[in-house]
């Protein structure tokens, strides 16, 4: 046994310096910039990439992705620099604007060099999104002209798109990038599930990158619930896409915003929708601010209802979890997951959602039904990564209560 001791050590201690290397040679290699819903990174790294990518642009100043990502690393950067003051400072994680004039300057500098470059009409976009009391021109309907099949900016495509109405064309962008087979299989069938439940014809409000395009890639990318309308609160803002949703759903204008009451105006152009298209209204559950008449929305499972009156939702709830939902990727998964920052732990969502059900089961004695459902419960906290230990034993107190 002694004779194979050594051997195995070396081989430790090659294989340490070769990882040491090579982790010191990425240290100098600018890496892809991708959003941080799919792989976050601390602020350093941002800070590291952003000053990479800075050089490269330096380097071949015709490189329109060097220029992309010197942007994007410089906004996350910055971004995550305020989220960890805001942190350090209030010992809470409410987000904080902060400084984004160097995101301006790299604009600036772009616009004179390389004035009718695709760099240069994504990056314009990007301030407008990003970058207050910027002006800049709307050139993205050229940049995706010019580059339709560049996966790495779908994302930004489809919210373009998605702001400015364009259904028809976000379609096929929502198509071809779920013919890549990139997207997360998790949150794939999380929103497979919130939209099953829901009756025809039925408008589900959304906040946020996840719930917005997971829902939407399974509408327009895998041609599923075309009778059913998403809708993404954030977006309600933009004066484009109020009048694209009245459109679509036949109703008179959502009102503008009220920014002195920015909450109230959201409630009340929401209540507008609701009222007006007389469909079925439904929210996801995971938007962090719901609407202040929370008293009228009930729970189905993964969303929630709106309604004027009072029913049996726990029914409803039931038939969602035993017949209409895909259930086995909670089991086991055999496809690699490619948003490991946030696909697993909504999952974790599952447990407040059917927390209810599940002590219906037992108080009823629907042992089988009760077995299954904790059984579940448990394997997907056992099964989530990424969470603190702290957190795990709330969830676990949490199905045991």
């Amino acid at each position: 046994m002694k004779r194979f001791l050594i051997p195995i050590i070396l081989m430790t201690v090659f294989a340490t310096a070769d990882a040491q290397n090579a982790k010191a040679v990425s240290a100098d290699k600018p890496e892809k910039i991708v959003t941080f819903v799919k792989t976050e990174h601390p602020t350093d790294w941002y800070a590291r990439q952003a000053k990479l990518w800075e050089a490269e642009v330096k380097k071949n100043p015709n490189n329109d992705d060097a220029w992309i990502y010197w942007f994007k690393a410089t906004r996350y950067k910055i971004m995550f620099e305020a989220y960890d003051t805001n942190s350090k400072n209030n010992n809470n994680h409410d987000y904080i604007d902060g400084d984004y004039s160097p995101l301006k300057d790299i604009a600036v500098r772009l616009a004179k060099e390389r004035p009718n470059s695709y760099a240069r009409y994504t990056i314009d976009y990007f301030c407008d999104m990003f970058v207050s009391g910027f002006e800049c021109e709307d050139n993205m309907l050229k940049a995706i002209e010019m580059r339709p099949d560049n996966e790495e900016m779908y994302t930004d495509y489809v919210v373009y798109l998605l702001r400015k109405g364009e259904n028809e064309l976000m379609a096929k962008v929502l198509k071809k990038w779920y013919n890549t087979g990139e997207y997360s299989y998790n949150l794939l069938n999380y929103a497979y599930n919130e939209m099953i439940g829901m009756q025809q014809n039925g408008i589900i409000f959304v906040n946020g990158d996840t719930p917005t395009f997971s829902k939407l890639l399974v509408k327009y990318g895998k041609d599923l619930f075309a009778d059913k309308t998403v809708i993404c609160m954030s977006l309600l803002a933009t004066p484009e896409y109020r009048n694209a949703v009245s459109k679509e759903l036949g109703i008179s204008s959502i009102p503008e915003p009220d920014y002195q009451d920015y909450d109230k105006w959201m409630d009340n152009a929401v209540m507008h929708i609701i009222r007006e298209s007389k469909r079925p209204c439904y929210f996801s559950t995971v938007i962090p601010n719901l609407p202040s008449f929370q008293d009228k929305l009930y729970s189905e499972g993964l969303v929630y209802k709106y309604s004027d009156k009072r029913y049996d939702n726990l029914v409803v709830k039931q038939d969602n979890y035993e017949r209409r939902y895909l259930l086995d990727y909670l089991y086991e998964q055999f496809t690699p997951e490619t948003y490991e920052a946030t696909a697993y732990q909504l999952n974790l969502n599952y447990i407040p959602c059917f927390k209810s059900l599940m002590d219906y089961y037992k108080e009823s004695g629907q042992k089988d039904k009760y077995t299954e459902l904790y059984g579940l419960m448990k394997r997907i906290v056992l099964k989530t990564e990424g969470i603190s230990d702290e957190k795990r034993k709330l969830y676990h107190d949490e199905i045991d209560r």
